[in-house]
This record gives structure tokens, sequence and C-alpha cells, in this order.
């Protein structure tokens, strides 16, 4: 017999479920009130009798300290259940284990698992739960999972979704498949929210895959455009924390992300699922702190900005160059030859009848070859002064030994990151890779190998309190950032990204490179697209095809084309574009440009129409919802109702980073996608 057969049964059993949920509920704020007047009990106690014996302060310290470590959970529980009560679950399986003895068991899977201590059953199951595991890999009939006591084997019955907000169910569908199409299609045809929102009751099988995936010490994701690699990486950290529970927390992940709005967009998406929020930094933040914040120089962004309008005479070059192998392979050649010939040892006067011969402090360089270059000075010093007092019997004094440390450091010749970078190109025979700008500024492209080699002199400074690194938009980071990554967090490693979306496609790096890199990892492919109508992602592909890119079949309307007399009436298109908007059930609306400086000017010229536009910069630390003006870099990794392409012409796109800009800006489209131009279509868009 099934357990809740129809569904006006299954809309009694939830409301049956919240009335618990809400006396449990009840019970915890008791259970909260109550410590905290036991607490107020004892200050009140200590404050009144000031002369009691230490035992028994003491004793009382104990009692404060487990009432509060007591009530600090009991407030968990009470959030927890707090964030389950609009949604208490959203799938079910009537699950019967192999043996003959065993009963079907109904098994409702929701965001936390619920365990009623009066029935002594647990009511609902956490999504990240093995049992759950069979909700998103199996259909109907024979099914497993891997429990804590090993496989478990048996038949799956019964399969069930539904749609239940603010405690009501909105409708139950009997589901065969593993997700079925019709909530996917329900859910992927709602509106885009203001920030990311989680996606339990749609993960797909192949992206439950990457989730539980507990063996890889570096996982690396690769992932069409809209394929959900961003949100399935922070449910995958959602399930680490779940899994390993004890042993790991929110506190000991870093995510390195693009910039501070796209680290805004994400952060809800782990306390939706119960979990703290994880810090955040980015690629330019590490590379500068590794080398102590001493250098100007350009970032990511301003590199990106310089290839998009008039890069300087060899700066492609210099790019391309410094995200090779082999550029690597000579740094690391560069390396031995410091060690070999930049310590040039000489006698040192040590006292009126002590010199140190050159020969034993060069000896003494060649014994510490464990230490990094730069580390040996201090422990020569010790150990050549230890020497001395043993063999000639005389008492050194602190200047004498400051002033011998001074002398072997002067012996060795690489004591400046800047010069002996220099020095490298040289070395090669290349020179000209190395341009200082303006104003003493770095080029982006020398911030990592900078901070490479000044991590091989100095010693790393391995960030061991980081136990799982999550690296987004991989295929915007170069081979030697990613060597210096390896070397500072020797830690597990969810890296993901698209190689079809690099903003900067001459310092990019594909799954395969970084798996390189890394020397070990696993590769994962996302290749089905969820974001875009079917008609948008078609379009996607007449700018750059993917063969791997499996579209989803959800269909609308085609991307419009819009051609204008002059750049005036394209600004009034737009503005007419964006009233009907205003007049849609859509929620957000991107205008993507080329450049920052496109956007800017752009937001100027609508607000004459509407005061309604807000303008996204580099600059900007936090994501809104409606209507957005920003560039195609700034715009990677967001997603929106509408989007507008502007200036769509041959004259603004027309080279291969142009192509990655206008790749980028149409697959940001959920539901409809418009591009404007004047003059001649760019050439890009092969329809």
């Amino acid at each position: 017999m099934v357990f809740n057969k129809t569904e006006k049964q299954e809309r009694a059993y939830l409301q049956q479920v919240i009335s618990i949920l809400k006396n449990t509920i009840n019970h915890a704020d008791v259970s909260v009130k109550d410590h905290v007047d036991t607490l107020a009990e004892y200050k009140d106690y200590l404050w009144s009798n000031k002369d009691i014996d230490p035992h028994e302060i003491r004793s009382m310290r104990e009692s404060i300290l487990n009432h509060f470590a007591l009530g600090e959970s009991v407030i968990d529980k009470r959030k927890r259940l707090g964030k389950i009560l609009d949604i208490p679950y959203f799938g079910r399986i009537d699950f019967k284990e192999g043996m003959p003895s065993s009963k079907v068991m109904p098994v409702y899977i929701g965001i936390h698992t619920f365990y009623d201590p009066e029935s002594k059953t647990n009511l609902i199951y956490d999504w990240r739960a093995p049992i759950s595991s069979m909700f998103y890999d199996h259909e109907l009939g024979e099914a497993d999972y891997i429990s804590p006591a090993g496989e478990i084997k048996g038949d799956i019955s019964l399969k069930r979704q539904y749609r239940i907000r603010n405690g009501r169910m909105e409708y139950m569908i009997e589901s065969s498949l593993t997700v079925h199409d019709d909530i996917l299609q329900k859910e992927l045809s709602s509106n885009a929210d203001d920030k990311m929102r989680n996606i339990v009751a749609t993960i797909q099988r192949e992206q439950n895959r990457i989730i539980r995936n507990e063996d890889a010490h570096a996982l690396i994701i690769q992932g069409v455009a809209g394929s959900g690699k961003t949100s399935i990486a922070l449910h995958r950290i959602a399930y680490l924390l779940y899994a390993f529970n004890g042993s790991i927390s929110s506190k000991d992940i870093l995510i390195i992300s693009p910039n501070k709005v796209f680290a805004d967009y994400i952060s809800n998406v782990l306390p939706e699922l119960g979990e703290e929020t994880v810090p955040e930094t980015s690629m330019d933040q590490i590379l500068s702190g590794i080398l102590d914040n001493k250098y100007k120089n350009q970032t990511f962004f301003e590199q990106v900005n310089e290839l998009l309008t008039k890069p300087a005479p060899g700066f492609i070059d210099r790019i391309q160059y410094k995200a090779s192998f082999d550029f690597i392979s000579q740094l690391d050649r560069f390396i031995l030859h410091v060690e070999n010939n930049y310590f040039k040892a000489v006698d040192v006067k040590l006292t009126k009848y002590v010199t140190i011969p050159a020969e034993f402090i060069d000896e003494q360089f060649r014994r510490f070859n464990r230490y990094p270059m730069r580390q040996r000075f201090e422990t020569m010093t010790d150990y050549i002064l230890e020497m001395a007092q043993i063999q000639y019997r005389v008492t050194v004094t602190t200047a004498e030994r400051n002033l011998l440390k001074k002398e072997i450091k002067k012996m060795f010749a690489g004591n400046n990151d800047i010069q002996l970078y220099k020095d490298f190109f040289a070395w090669i025979g290349k020179p000209a890779l190395f341009k200082m700008r303006k104003n003493r500024t770095l080029e982006y492209a020398d911030l990592a190998p900078l901070a490479y080699l000044h991590m091989a002199l100095e010693g790393s400074n391995t960030q061991n309190r980081v136990k799982h690194l999550l690296i987004d938009e991989m295929q915007d980071y170069s081979l030697i950032q990613y060597k210096v990554i390896q070397k500072l967090y020797p830690c597990r490693k969810t890296v993901l990204g698209d190689a079809s979306q690099s903003v900067n496609p001459y310092g990019s790096s594909t799954a395969d490179m970084i798996q390189k890199a890394f020397v070990t990892g696993e590769v994962m492919k996302l290749c089905k697209s969820y974001r875009s109508t079917y008609e948008i992602t078609e379009f996607a592909q007449s700018i750059r095809a993917n063969d791997e890119l499996e579209p989803v079949a959800r269909h609308g309307e085609k991307p419009q084309i819009l051609k204008f007399k002059n750049q005036d009436d394209e600004i009034s298109g737009i503005a007419n574009l964006l009233s009907v908007f205003k007049k849609s059930n859509n929620k957000s609306l991107g205008i993507v440009c080329k450049t920052e400086l496109q956007a800017q000017e752009l937001t100027e010229r609508l607000k004459s129409y509407t005061d309604e536009v807000y303008f996204l910069s580099s600059q900007s630390s936090a994501f809104v919802n409606g209507i957005i003006i920003t560039s195609a870099h700034m715009a990677k990794g967001l997603e929106f109702d509408e989007v507008i392409v502007p200036q769509a012409d041959t004259k603004n796109y027309h080279s291969e980073i142009d192509r990655s800009m206008l790749y980028v800006a149409v697959t940001r489209a959920m539901h409809k996608l418009t591009l404007t131009y004047t003059g001649r279509l760019t050439s890009l868009i092969n329809i």
C-alpha cells in the first residue's frame, strides 16, 4: 500500500509536517528563553556574591559555558527549522531494500534533515544524505546508494516532485525520470532573481556526480555557457561541508571570484543551503599579497580593456609568451641558474684577528640548500658564528653578527625582485618581453611570474588553513597563475569555467592545460545548457560553435537584430525596448556593451529617457535587479531575463577577443535577446 497515495493525502500530510515543525520551533524558542534566563541568574548571583570561594566560581564558569554552548546549538537548530518551514521538502522516493523482510520506506527530501523526536523518525532527509542521492541518480526500478555501512541495493517504486511555497503545495508531479522535465521547464521559465538561488529541486544526474565527487584532489569542471557550473560548485561546497562535518567548516574554504559584484551575486546560495558564507578573494589580491603590495600594477580588468581598445606595441606577444608552458620551464631553469651563479662569496673580516674564508661561506650556502635562497642568510650566519666560536674561541658581539649577516646578504645578487626578473629576460635573450609602464607600473601578465620568482627565493608561505579552494572563471587565469596557486594552496580544489568564454584569449587556459599545471586533477564536463531558450542558444552557436553543447528544448522568441540609421536612433530604439520591458513580467534586463567606457556613455545618454538604469562598473560591489548597463567582462557569470547588445556593428565587433565578448554578452540572456546596430552588422554572427 502506498503511503499518501493521492494529492489530497499529500496536501494533508504537508500540513501535518508543518504543524510538527511549528511545535518543534515553539519548543526551541522556550528552550532558548530558558537558557537566556539561566545565564542571567548566574550573572546576577556572581554580581551579588563577590566573596564566593574560587572552587564555586570555577564550577559556575563551567556551567555558564555549557549553558552557552547548548543555547548556541538550540539557536542554530531554530534557524534551520525556520528555513525549512516555507519549503519543507521538494521530492519523494519510496524505496525498498533488497532483503525479503524489508518494508517500503517513503523518503521525503528537502534542504535539511528533520527528525521528529516523538515518532522517532526522519520526516525529511537532507538532499545531501546518501539515501537522497537516489532521487537524482535513479528512475523507477532497481536503485542503489553508498551508505556509511556500504552499498545498499533495492527498488524505487514511486517518485514524486512537489513545488511548495510558503507552506502551500502549488503542484505535485509523478516522476519516472531523474528530474521530471515539467518541473525543470517550469523552473527554467521563471524570472531571474536579484541573486543566484539554490537549485536542489532540479539537480540533474551529471551535475549530481560533480557535487558528490569526494575522490578528486583537483576537480576541474569544463561547463558550457548556462550549464549551472557556478551553482553546482557552490552546491558541491555545501555537500562537502555536510559529508566532512567536523573536519571542515565554511571558514576553511576560500573562493577566488572574478570581482566583487559576482561575489555578491552568488552570496545567497550557501546561506539558503543552511551553510555559512565562505570567504572570497581575487587573483589580483592574492598575487599582490605575495609581493607585499609593493608594486603598482595593471589589473586584469585594465589588461582586458586595453586589449579591447588599443593594445600597446608587443602587448599581445608579451601576454601570450607569459601564458605558455615554455615560459614556466624557462623560469624554473633560471631559478636553478640563480642558485648556482648569483651567490659570490668573499672573505669577511669578523674581528681584528678572525677572517671567515670565502670558501667556507660558499660551502654553507650550498649546505643549507633545503632553505629558499633568501632564507639561508640567517641560518648561515648562526652556523658560521658557532663554528668560529668553537675554532677561534672568540666571543662575537651583536654588532659583529649583524655585520656578518649583512655582508653575506650582499654576496647574493638576487635580492631585488624586479632586477632579477629583468635579468631573466636578458638571460633568455628576450629583454623586450619585459616592459614597465608609466609610473613604474607592472603589466598584469608580469604579476604572477614575479610572485612565482619571489616565492622560489623567499619561501611560499603555504596557506594550510585553507582546506578547499574554489576557483571560478578558470579560463581567465594563466598557467603561471595556477603554478603560484598550487604552491600557495596545496589543498583540494574545485576549478570551473568555460574555455569558450575567455575575456582574454591570449592568456587563457583550457581544462586540459590546468590539469597539466596541477599534475593531478580530474576533468568533468557539463555539456547541457539550461539558461537560455533553444533559439538564443542556437544564435550564440552562430557566434562561437561548441560541438559539445546540448541545448535544453525550452522554446521562446527568436533573437531580434534591429538596424538603425544613426546612433541617436539606436539610443531611442533602446529606450523603446526599455519601455516594453517595464510593461512585461520580466524582472531583469542587462544591456551588455563591449567595453566599460561604452557602457558608461550609454548610461549617460539613456538617462534623458529614464532614470531607472543602473551602471555596473569594475568598481561596483553589489548586484542589483532591474535595468543594468555593464561591460561583457563584468557580465560574466550573471544572467538576465532579457539582454540587449548595442553597437553590434562590424566596426565595434571584429577581432577574436571581440568574438569572445559578443559570445559572453548574448549567453547572459534567459528568455529574450535583442541586438542593435548602425552601419554594417558584425561579420562575427554567422547567420
